[in-house]
């Protein structure tokens, strides 16, 4: 069979008709790890009694399950659980209709929640010990000290490890296929189903996240020169 270029475009239409519901399978559960990620940060950097203890083995945990046994299990889990706990609060739902793009947001989720979790805690290393001794001498307390002086710099710092997972996020947003959601990958390869031209139909949605991934790393590369050029008019 000979390679069709025509296909291609036809597949990479379809699929890039799907790139919104990516971009929402990875960009969700990027917003969920920057908010709980930081939390889980700040409470395994300042050792927080049980909570440090408890989230550095959760984190260890977590990082050792790949990411598809973790959407399987929120699938199985979901599937399982559902109708009882609606039951429960007295509404009538069914699984089947349960928009399955939120299981695998959840699902990425965790793994969001894991990895940003270890680049913020690297970024608020990064930030010197005489900071906080300085900002403590200056009358300034815990919170005031992490707003103003930690925060702003431990973000920075952590924006390329923040960029590489947000792109590891947009790949593994294919992985939501398995639990019937129709992304860039899927819709491209429904495409092909009838003329089984699946190389083009890879090809295409390889292309599509190729272009994604270099898009993100862009925007996160103008974020680090823009914050770097903050802090050296600050410090100039």
């Amino acid at each position: 069979m000979n390679f069709s270029f025509s296909f291609l475009l036809t597949a990479f239409a379809a699929g890039a008709a799907k790139i919104p519901v990516t971009l929402l399978l990875s960009a969700a559960p990027m917003f969920t790890g920057c908010v709980i990620g930081l939390f889980i940060a700040l409470a395994r950097f300042f050792r927080v009694p049980a909570l440090g203890f408890l989230f550095r083995w959760g984190v260890t945990i977590v990082k050792g399950i790949p990411v598809v046994l973790i959407l399987l299990v929120f699938y199985v889990w979901t599937a399982f659980f559902y109708e009882p706990v609606m039951r429960f609060f007295g509404i009538e739902a069914a699984f089947r209709n349960l928009n399955k793009a939120l299981i695998a947001i959840a699902a990425l989720s965790v793994y969001s929640v894991v990895g940003l979790s270890e680049a913020f805690r690297g970024g608020l290393a990064s930030v010197r010990k005489g900071q906080f001794d300085a900002a403590y001498a200056a009358g300034l307390n815990l919170r005031q000290t992490l707003l103003r002086i930690v925060l702003p710099q431990a973000l920075p710092a952590a924006l390329p490890m923040m960029g590489n997972i947000f792109i590891a996020l947009t790949k593994a947003a294919a992985l939501a296929s398995m639990v019937s959601v129709i992304d860039v990958m899927n819709a491209a390869v429904i495409s092909a189903n009838s003329s089984y031209r699946f190389l083009e139909a890879y090809i295409a949605a390889a292309l599509i996240y190729w272009a994604i991934c270099i898009l993100i790393e862009k925007m996160f590369f103008a974020l680090e020169k823009y914050f770097a050029r903050k802090t050296r008019n600050v410090h100039g």
